[in-house]
């Protein structure tokens, strides 16, 4: 058998590997990515919330968001993330990296449900505006009275007529200093009657009486809502959240997930900040805005993606495809409703407010102030869908790696003493076959490293701990494959068989059982893979992996080498190779007759 191509093609796939990994990493040496336990990064804990119910969530919508929380952070490309449930109503999501935008982390939690609402009526909150000039000022300097160069949004800017109803600076001074005592979690009242109680009679009455901005004397009334924590708020009707100067867009924005998650009633909510109209870009203010019920929502869109908007080609939008059932609702509300401002709100935040120009049928545009990582996860949400509770983030944490460390250095260590182990067990069983298994291991070893380098660049795959656990029982499958050949050859060769004659023999019996063998393995990583999660599918996918690069080797260096070794006569010599064996007379002596 010609061993020649065997090498040629050994030698074109590391070369390809080599120089695919090469220009993965950017023509540097590449290294593989590292998981969380060995570079460290960051854990966030999500809690259910379920608001008025002490019940946990069954374990089959636990399941359900864990899904679509890692379909969110896989889309987010970070390296090969663990989603996983803790308890009864904890989801624990870790990413490694020291570049992980923890933003856009807290976000995968989000309950991505959409609604598009008619807005009855809206009001620029310049409350935090207020509070951001207060800080920009300094003791020294005292204000004069007719002098404040407050700056206020732009007119074309308001989103409806009686935005103009903005809180008065005596209001908006009485909601910071009254924000400024936050209740305690032990003060927090769970049910509207408690907070009519908490407000006290009138400014109970005071805003249940409220069908426009209150004048001054009904503004001190209602003080005491300045108190309130963003849990309470959320138990107020949506007139008296909007009307109430004291209810700022920074608690409205604060409510607990899900607050204006029920379609079928009316509700507050706010836009997120803009840029007031200065010099300063750093001053903003937000809308707030009172919406009618939704009529069309987020199960109505099958698909979203991310496109520019047409009028400003730097401006990046989402479009939304419709169902055919949300397509008639959209285009009732659209034809009902022309020339009146709709709000499309995602959670608790009004994303983009625009006017309907138009009928429209099976498609919309989200459109705001978004960059193209806002524009793509908004997207995501919405393809992946929402998730079927609620959820808030408990903690977020950055992992260290020096247990990992540790570990990595020790898991190398036992890999190394593996090695040394099957080496020289080979050198004294098999001898010169024992430099055989040497090379392929460090052939096996130079087709490993750059496909796990190249997966990381290319699909994020990270190398863990349990990764490393993979790559290490692999030496064992990978010596298994060489003893199975190898005493393939040593029975022929005791039957009186040449080494040239015994190699091939043994090479078409021997193969049958190392893919057999492989096959079994394969089907066990997969199954592993498939069923398991977390640390576990690492171990698979290295375990499946190393199977691979295991067929490759022994069918493109081990045989081939083994082969042009038997040209000669160093195998047929017991003492140099290990496999001839003393074979009977008889056996010798019909050998020879048959030669």
């Amino acid at each position: 058998m010609p061993v020649a191509p065997y090498f040629v093609g050994l030698i074109l796939v590391l070369a390809l590997l080599w120089v695919a990994a090469l220009a993965g990493s950017g023509w540097k040496f590449p290294t593989p990515k590292l998981g969380l336990d060995l570079q460290g990064g960051l854990s966030m804990t999500l809690s259910a919330y379920q608001q008025g119910s002490d019940e946990p969530p069954s374990p089959e919508t636990m399941e359900q968001a864990r899904q679509i929380i890692e379909n969110r952070v896989n889309s987010t490309g970070v390296s090969e993330p663990e989603v996983f449930i803790e308890g009864n109503e904890n989801i624990v999501v870790n990413v490694a990296g020291n570049d992980i935008d923890e933003e856009a982390l807290r976000d995968v939690g989000a309950p991505a449900e959409l609604r598009f609402r008619i807005v009855t009526n809206s009001v620029a909150d310049t409350s935090a505006l207020e509070e951001q000039l207060a800080e920009q000022e300094t003791p020294s300097e005292e204000p004069t009275e007719g002098t404040s160069e407050t700056p206020t949004a732009d007119a074309s800017e308001t989103p409806a007529e009686d935005a103009s109803e903005t809180p008065s600076e005596e209001a908006a001074e009485e909601t910071s200093e009254g924000s400024g005592q936050a209740p305690t979690t032990d003060d927090v009242v769970t049910t509207l009657d408690e907070v009519w109680a908490k407000v006290g009679p009138d400014a109970a009455a005071a805003a249940q009486a409220l069908t426009a901005a209150p004048d001054e004397a009904t503004g001190a009334l209602l003080e005491p809502f300045a108190a309130l924590a963003p849990e309470e708020v959320a138990l107020l009707p949506a007139t008296v959240q909007f009307y109430i100067p004291q209810i700022t867009c920074e608690t409205l924005d604060s409510r607990p997930p899900g607050s204006v998650q029920q379609a079928d009633i009316e509700v507050a909510a706010c836009s997120a900040p803009e840029a007031a109209s200065t010099d300063d870009s750093s001053l903003t203010f937000q809308y707030k805005y009172l919406l009618q019920p939704a009529t069309v929502i987020g199960s109505d869109v099958t698909s979203a993606d991310v496109g520019t908007d047409q009028a400003n080609l730097n401006q990046f939008v989402v479009n939304v495809q419709f169902s055919a059932e949300g397509a008639e609702k959209w285009s009732a509300l659209t034809t009902e409703n022309l020339q009146s401002q709709v709000a499309i709100v995602l959670d608790n935040e009004v994303v983009s407010a625009p006017t309907i120009q138009e009928v429209s049928t099976n498609s919309t545009q989200i459109s705001g102030d978004f960059t193209a990582a806002e524009a793509n996860q908004l997207a995501d949400q919405l393809n992946f869908g929402s998730l079927p509770t609620n959820f808030v983030v408990e903690t977020v944490n950055e992992v260290t790696a020096t247990l990992g460390v540790d570990q990595l250095e020790a898991g190398m260590l036992a890999m190394l003493f593996g090695l040394i182990l099957v080496f020289l067990y080979c050198m004294v069983y098999y001898r010169l076959m024992g430099f055989v298994v040497l090379g392929s291991l460090l052939v096996a070893t130079a087709v490993l490293y750059p496909t796990v380098a190249l997966l990381g660049s290319q699909i994020g795959l990270t190398l863990t701990l349990a990764g490393i656990a993979g790559f290490v029982v692999s030496i064992g499958i990978m010596a298994d494959s060489f003893v199975v050949y190898f005493e393939r050859i040593k029975e022929e060769m005791a039957g009186g068989r040449s080494a040239r004659s015994a190699v091939p023999r043994a090479w078409v019996r021997a193969r049958r059982t190392i893919l057999s063998a492989a096959a079994v393995s394969m089907i066990s990583a997969i199954v592993l893979y498939i069923l398991a999660i977390g640390p576990v599918r690492a171990f698979a996918f290295a375990l499946g992996l190393s199977t691979l690069v295991d067929m490759l080797v022994v069918f493109l260096f081990t045989h081939p080498i083994a082969e042009y070794l038997s040209r000669g006569n160093l195998l047929n010599k017991a003492s140099l190779s290990g496999l001839h064996t003393k074979t009977a007379p008889a056996a010798t002596g019909e050998a020879a007759a048959k030669g």
